[in-house]
Formats: C-alpha cells, structure tokens, sequence
C-alpha cells in the first residue's frame, strides 16, 4: 500500500504537534527533511526511540524529535514515523505538506487504524473501540470503550462462537451417524440453549449501553417559577438560566451536560407550564413537552407544600414512565409529603435526586462488557433470531435445516469482530474516524 500521512493532534496551540506517516516509504521520506548529528542514513535509526534533530523545509527549520516504529511491531503493521514539532496548527500543517509532496499521501479518515485492522492487529469491534475512547466524554463511557479497546467484549463473543460452532460440528456428525449422536445432539442442544440466555442478556444491556455512550437526558418539567432554572443552575454549578420572578422567563429549552458520578447527564431546562395567550410562550410549552417525550428521565418541580396539579402530572406521566416528582424550596417552605425534598438555593437533596437518576436508568452493577454500539446489537439481534429458529426447529425439522439457522447464527455474530464484514460495514467503521488515527 501507498504512504499515507496526516496530523495526529488537534489543530491549534499546544504544546506538541505530531504528524504521522505510515507505509513502505515512510522512514525514506522522513529522512528527507530530518537531519541529527547521530543519523547520517536509514541503517543509524534506532526503532522505537525518540530522537532529537531538525526538520528542515525551505525556510522551515523546526527543531523537533522524530521516531521510527519498524514494522510489523507498529500500530498499522507498517512502517512508521511520527515527528513531534512544537504545537500550532500551521507548523503542523507545514510538515504534513512537505511529506506530502515528498510522495506520501493524506490519509482518510481512521485510515491508520483501518491499517491497523487489516493486518490483523485487532479485531473491528476493538477498532471501534479506539474510536469510542478517543470520543468518550465520561469515565463510565470510557470504561465501555476501554472493554472494546482492549478486547475483553471480543472474548466473550469469541466465546459464544466457539461453543455455537461446537453444536454446528456435532449436528453436522449427527447427519450421517443420527442413531449413535442422538445423545450428542441433545447435549449440543442444550449448549445452544445456555448460548441462548448469554445472547439475551448481553443483547438486554443495550439499553443501559445506550445511556453510557450518549449519556442520561433529563427533562426538567413544572409550572413557572418553581425554580426549574436554579435547579438547572445548581446542577451545574454556575448561573447558566436566567432566574427572575417573572413567569414565562424561560421561553425555550436550555441544555447543558455534566457528568455525576462517572456518567455522563445531558440536563433540559424548559419552559414553565401554565395557560397563557403568549404565542411565543406557547411555542416554549410545547418544545417543553416535547423534551419530556425524548428524554430518558423527567424531573417534574413543584413548590413544597403546594397543592400538585394532577392533571398536569398525569399529562407528564403520559409522556414516560420515569418521572421523578420533586418538592423545591424546602429551605423556606419545609419538606413537602411525597417525592424528592430538594433546595435549588441551598443544595440539600441534590445528591439523592442524581442518585435517583441513575438508579431510574444506568442501574448498579454494570458489568464491563455492556454492549454500547448499534452495529453490534444489530448482529446479536439476528444471531438470537437465527439461534432460537434453529432451536425451535430441532424437535420439528430436519437436521438440515437446524445447521441453517445454526450457519446463519455464527455469521452474524461473526460479523462483530469483521471477519466476514462486508466491505460497506468496513468502511462505515472507518468513515466515522477522524483524520490522522
């Protein structure tokens, strides 16, 4: 393949810049432009040493250090080299253009670690595994990503394939021997059943894996001036809502993260609910709503003490069934019957109100191999439905016909790790990488 090249570190002032090549040609190109007093030619390169020297471009003499990884023991399997020059987006681009017009190539998107996966350094699901650390914006999102990255979910589908094409051996000897393997198969069956049950579960927890990579959305629901804007700014730790004792302030949905306890939670601040002839109020409301039919929690306030508006409730319920009711101003009011007793002023019951949330969505006790990616819940949903066909068929039809489901069960799950990905699936990894990993 040809040598490709691009910047690895984000644009713009920093302390480093690395710029990476990767390809046959890349260590003969880099010792275009570097120069030391230890490396007159190829041969005086150490592998995997960083060493300091000058790239030189015309009027471009960066001082800088320069390693070179001999392949195969590189993150591609190639031969690379990266150049760490002193940050800035335009220095960094500087060097990218000169090693370019040298003969490298700019890479695409994820293309080093499409390299990577190619040469058999690690699995597809492992490689979107690198893509999810480098996005993570939480500790559990990155714990999840970690578990990709580092192959522990790649084992444990390995696992389930190994025992799947253990049954699929035993049901094909069953074909030509089906007195003798009757036993055999009724065993295999039963292997397929307990297969079956760990499909489910990990299939079960997509749900919570959803909410780890993408984090918790929170509506914050109630009537106008109950303090939805000063729960939202004590969530956050500073005055992001205006705050005013004039109903309607709040016209539009206001949304800000923060991350509780290692998740991350996405907070919706809206509009307060009441009757008005405000039109564009009216709009507010309504978007108000519409929060609460998306998000995966509704934290409905109302003044303690207060008489709650139970029709009002009741259309907030309507919306999900994860409604947290939540008695505000306690700090002057006293705790109210029922709910969360919390003070937007003071903080007193903000820790168990998060708490509540998390309880309501990610739950305790993840397990490190929470399934968080479409793609492959996608192929356990079909690998399942192929599976229990193929159980079902065992006592109705033909041995030929179990081995079918059987094929088709193993291709499915296989898919995970690419080693019958399409070339559409492939590229639909590598797309979503940004350029220089």
């Amino acid at each position: 393949m040809d040598t490709i090249a691009a910047i690895s570190t984000s644009l713009g002032a920093g302390a480093i810049g690395i710029v990476r090549l990767s390809g046959g040609q890349a260590l003969s190109i880099a010792l275009r432009f570097f120069s030391s007093s230890r490396v007159k030619r190829a041969e005086d390169v150490v592998p995997n040493h960083l060493g300091l020297g000058t790239f030189t471009d015309g009027d471009v003499h960066e001082q800088c250090m320069m390693v070179y990884f001999r392949a195969p023991r590189s993150y591609t399997g190639e031969d690379m080299v990266e150049f760490h020059v002193h940050g800035g987006s335009y220095l960094a681009r500087r060097v990218l253009e000169a090693l370019i017009g040298a003969g490298a190539r700019l890479a695409a998107p994820g293309e080093f670690t499409r390299r990577a996966f190619l040469a058999g350094k690690m699995s597809l699901d492992e490689a979107e595994g690198v893509r999810a650390m480098i996005s993570a914006e939480s500790e559990a999102e990155l714990r999840e990503a970690y578990s990709l990255m580092s192959g522990r979910f790649d084992d444990r589908i390995d696992e389930i394939l190994r025992t799947l094409t253990e049954v699929l051996s035993t049901m094909e000897a069953s074909l030509d021997y089906p007195e003798e393997m009757e036993d055999e198969a009724d065993d295999s069956m039963e292997k397929a059943a307990a297969v079956r049950e760990e499909m489910r579960k990990l299939l079960s927890s997509y749900g919570v894996g959803k909410l780890i990579k993408g984090g918790v959305t929170v509506a914050i629901l109630g009537k106008t001036n109950v303090g939805k804007s000063s729960l939202l700014n004590r969530l956050l730790g500073y005055p992001r809502a205006i705050v005013s004792d004039v109903h309607g302030t709040t016209r539009d949905v206001v949304g800000e993260s923060i991350v509780y306890k290692g998740v991350k939670i996405n907070l919706l601040d809206t509009a307060g609910l009441r009757e008005t002839t405000d039109s564009v109020e009216s709009i507010g409301i309504a978007r108000s709503l519409d929060a609460a039919h998306s998000a995966d929690v509704v934290i409905y306030v109302s003044e303690s003490g207060k008489e709650e508006d139970k029709k009002e409730i009741e259309k907030v319920l309507s919306c999900l069934d994860k409604v947290l009711l939540v008695n505000n101003k306690i700090d002057i009011l006293g705790k109210g019957q029922g709910g969360i007793n919390i003070s937007a002023k003071t903080g007193e019951g903000i820790e168990t109100l998060l708490d509540e949330v998390l309880r309501l969505t990610v739950g305790e006790g993840r397990t490190a191999e929470t399934l968080t990616e479409e793609r492959h819940a996608d192929c356990i949903r079909r690998a399942l439905a192929a599976l229990e066909r193929g159980i079902a068929a065992f006592h109705k039809e033909s041995t030929e016909c179990v081995l079918v489901d059987l094929r088709e069960s193993i291709d499915a799950l296989s898919e995970i790790g690419g080693g019958n990905a399409t070339e559409n699936i492939i590229n639909d990894v590598f797309r979503r990488f940004c350029v220089g990993k």
